[in-house]
């Protein structure tokens, strides 16, 4: 069945579930015809890819980042969007057919908008826009601070005041980008939303916090209402991330309360469950992106282990401290996780790259960096991954080091990295022979290794084959 408007077009998706019989996610068996006179997005794209591939590799296709962790088997929502990209506004209907697949339907409203913006609803639409959070559609901080003097009366007591922090989102910001970021913040407001009463003020009162006003309402019932809110976030993930958001509560229970010293004692609250649970989530996104970057790339346990023992080989030989071999070993077990930020067609392409593609690889020194900052009392090796692929001869990158101004762990680093690299496939090079990698490095030894250390290794690598 098609629809008359050229600009209107559907989607079917098929639920995928595991062995458990648990939803894991959609596949995309159908596109409609409109699709590619309205999107000009070519069909093969995407057509059988999963929608959680989807909305990552593609740049908010279709608008798809914006609802669909949402979208759970039997899912009916109507949605109203602006798409960028096309340029349009459309009515998102979401349904299930006869067969249970999921059914997308995109109404363009493009005009309908157009004309009520040209009305005079317009001063209402400017109204509206100066309450309102830009990104998530939630009241401001101007907008709460007003209710607060509003609501701030004997008959509205109890006034219970809740604060909330997203946890990791500066993480998420430098590991995914600010698209990402964004979608948190949105989900976030979403979740909220859906938790609290039409009555009940929730804001977005700076970039990661929330503050909730609930009128009449008592602590127990505001610690309940958080209670269930983190039992959401916990269950419902973004792309298997698990967001978490620290709360603070406080209440207002006798009139000659003063309201401010409610809020601050509910951003103390929040600031203290802080403490204990942004670490936790930090860890949990650190561990969720070493095993994505698995999926995606040919970084498995087995290479890691395989360049902890090169490297501490050379190292022992070398003497270096202890704290520097245990840099050592988390360097060779973190150091492309910035690679989780390039695309997955870069990473995951045969042949060699374009200048444009090798650009893109070289800036996952930098973000490993961003990310693994985040860690530095339990990761102390940020400055490290940010310089571990610089040359001896000062023509790596990003360009800040040569000869011995490299640290030691990553010249010795650097050594096994390229040996292991050499001896295994990957996806743009076949792998070459033991006598071949070390021909190599002793080749590059004064240019892009440190010399001593070059000669060093091979002559540690023939006497290892030797007892082999």
């Amino acid at each position: 069945m098609e629809y008359p408007s050229i600009n209107d077009f559907y989607l079917k998706l098929k639920s995928i579930y595991n062995k458990d019989g648990n939803f894991i996610d959609y596949v995309l068996i159908y596109i409609s015809e409109n699709f590619s006179k309205a999107t000009k997005i070519n069909t093969n794209l995407i057509m059988g890819e999963k929608l959680s591939d989807i909305v990552i590799e593609n740049d908010n296709i279709l608008g798809l980042k914006e609802f669909y962790f949402n979208m759970l088997p039997k899912t009916k929502g109507k949605h109203e969007i602006y798409i960028e990209n096309l340029d349009r506004w459309y009515i998102i209907n979401i349904f299930n057919d006869k067969e249970e697949n999921l059914v997308i339907f995109y109404c363009d409203i493009s005009e309908i908008r157009k004309n009520l913006i040209a009305s005079n609803n317009m001063s209402h639409l400017i109204g509206v826009s100066c309450y309102r959070d830009n990104l998530t559609n939630l009241y401001n901080r101007g907008f709460l601070e007003e209710e607060l003097k509003r609501l701030d009366t004997k008959r509205q007591l109890p006034i219970t005041v809740i604060m909330g922090d997203i946890n990791g989102l500066k993480l998420i910001n430098d590991a995914f980008g600010h698209g990402m970021g964004d979608r948190v913040l949105k989900n976030a407001a979403e979740i909220m939303k859906s938790h609290f009463r039409k009555e009940d003020i929730v804001s977005r009162i700076g970039g990661d916090e929330f503050m909730i006003l609930l009128p009449k309402t008592s602590e127990e019932i505001g610690l309940s209402i958080v209670n269930r809110l983190k039992r959401f976030c916990e269950n419902n993930p973004i792309d298997i991330i698990k967001m978490s958001i620290s709360f603070g509560v406080a209440t207002k229970e006798k009139f000659d309360e003063d309201i401010k010293k409610i809020v601050k004692k509910a951003e103390e609250k929040m600031y203290f469950s802080k403490l204990k649970e942004s670490k936790e989530a930090k860890q949990e996104m650190i561990a969720f992106l070493k095993n994505r970057l698995e999926t995606i790339t040919f970084e498995t346990k087995a290479h890691y282990e395989r360049l902890k023992e090169l490297s501490l080989m050379l190292a022992d030989e070398v003497g270096i401290s202890e704290m520097e071999k245990e840099e050592l070993r988390l360097l060779c077990e973190f150091h492309d996780i910035g690679k989780i930020g390039i695309p997955k067609k870069i990473l995951q392409k045969e042949g060699i790259l374009n200048n444009e593609e090798w650009e893109d690889i070289k800036r996952h020194s930098e973000i490993g960096y961003n990310i693994v900052k985040e860690f530095r009392d339990t990761l102390p090796i940020d400055e490290l991954i940010l310089v571990h692929h610089e040359r001896w001869d000062g023509k790596g990158y990003p360009g800040l080091y040569k000869d011995k101004q490299i640290p030691i762990v990553v010249r010795i680093f650097a050594i096994a990295d390229a040996y292991e690299a050499m001896v295994n496939d990957r996806p743009y090079k076949e792998r070459i022979s033991h006598k071949q990698a070390l021909k190599e490095i002793l080749d590059k030894a004064g240019s892009q290794f440190d010399p001593n250390l070059a000669n060093l290794f091979v002559k540690l690598m023939d006497k290892e084959e030797q007892i082999g």
